[in-house]
């Protein structure tokens, strides 16, 4: 593999070969992501397994689907980023990989989309979501089927800033959209969540 980094400034950085052999994990995302835009293999693969379960856990939150179609959905994910490598700017590299996500998962269609399995979300959360009583465990068992009756604008929003955890503002810009549009958005969703998972509206 080539080796590369960033020199000066993020904005204004050119990319560098380096003579000298550096340790793959001294790299930064963006050096890495710099390297996909040139068609480096081994930066793509470096990419690929630096954030793989992260986008995996991402599209399996938001489809509802069978594991075959989230998948394809990951992999789709990872081939649109390495081609849109070359106009990555700056900012959370992981956040740019959910962005690509969110947007495939919209436009995404099957002849048949079978039910997602339900699985063990209390494990995978590893915290409550903040919208729901911490000690309402049997409840969050309930949430992949709540998630899949949401509108995918409200899901995304929901699946961003409670489960993985984004700032508002960061989702935000992730999804291209005002940071007041995402509020209500993730009002309406919680809400929502809320409803199907107690059968009341609080």
């Amino acid at each position: 593999m080539a080796r590369w980094r960033w020199s000066g400034d993020v904005k204004r950085a050119e990319l560098i070969q380096l003579r000298a052999e550096v340790d793959p994990s001294e790299l930064s995302d963006e050096a890495v992501v710099a390297a996909c835009a040139t068609g480096d293999r081994a930066a793509r693969g470096m990419l690929f397994e630096r954030y793989f379960r992260d986008v995996h856990r991402f599209v399996d939150r938001m489809r509802g689907s069978d594991p075959d179609e989230v998948d394809d959905l990951v992999h789709s994910t990872f081939v649109a980023a390495f081609a849109a490598a070359a106009r990555y700017r700056d900012g959370n590299v992981r956040g740019w990989l959910y962005g690509i996500a969110a947007n495939l998962t919209r436009t995404y269609a099957r002849k048949e989309i079978r039910r997602k399995r339900m699985f063990e979300m209390v494990a995978e959360l590893g915290e409550p979501v903040r919208a729901l009583d911490p000690d309402d465990r049997h409840l969050l068992a309930q949430l992949p089927a709540a998630l899949e009756a949401l509108p995918h604008d409200h899901r995304v929003v929901f699946v961003l800033v409670d489960l993985e955890q984004e700032r508002g503002s960061d989702a935000a810009r992730m999804l291209g959209i005002p940071q007041g549009t995402l509020w209500r958005r993730l009002y309406d969703a919680r809400r929502a969540v809320r409803r199907t998972l107690t059968g009341g509206d609080t």
